[in-house]
């Protein structure tokens, strides 16, 4: 990995989600990883066995992350005329679910994120009240 000062004068970010990194500066790994099931409903119902969940019903949070395979044989060259890395501004409205921004450096950045999210919509004609 290249090793250069990174300079930043100033960062605004709004938010961070789950599993997701700001940083500024260098590191050798990031490893980022969210699983979320969100159950969205046009009516609220509430159930006692709610906040919980057994992994075995959903296949996405059991399978395996598929994984790139291992740079082999690219040879590169690097020069930087600068020996630093500079920036004056960031604004980032949002980073989430297992996302990175980073100034500087890295050797390996990593992320796994998975969302199973369940919609429980009505049809117009359910919703209307009834007389």
């Amino acid at each position: 990995m290249l090793h250069r000062i990174s300079r930043l004068r100033s960062a605004k970010v709004n938010a961070i989600g789950m599993g997701s990194v700001f940083q500024a500066g260098d590191s050798n790994e990031i490893n980022m990883k969210v699983k979320v099931l969100a159950d969205q409903r046009s009516v609220a119902v509430y159930r006692d066995d709610e906040g919980s969940f057994n992994t075995k019903e959903y296949q996405i949070f059991r399978q395996p992350a598929v994984m790139p395979l291992p740079e082999t044989g690219v040879q590169s060259a690097f020069s930087h005329e600068n020996p630093s890395i500079r920036v004056r501004n960031v604004k980032v409205q949002g980073v989430t679910s297992a996302s990175v921004v980073q100034i500087g450096s890295t050797s390996v950045v990593l992320g796994d994120s998975r969302l199973k999210h369940i919609r429980q919509i009505e049809s117009p004609s359910s919703q209307s009240p009834q007389t």
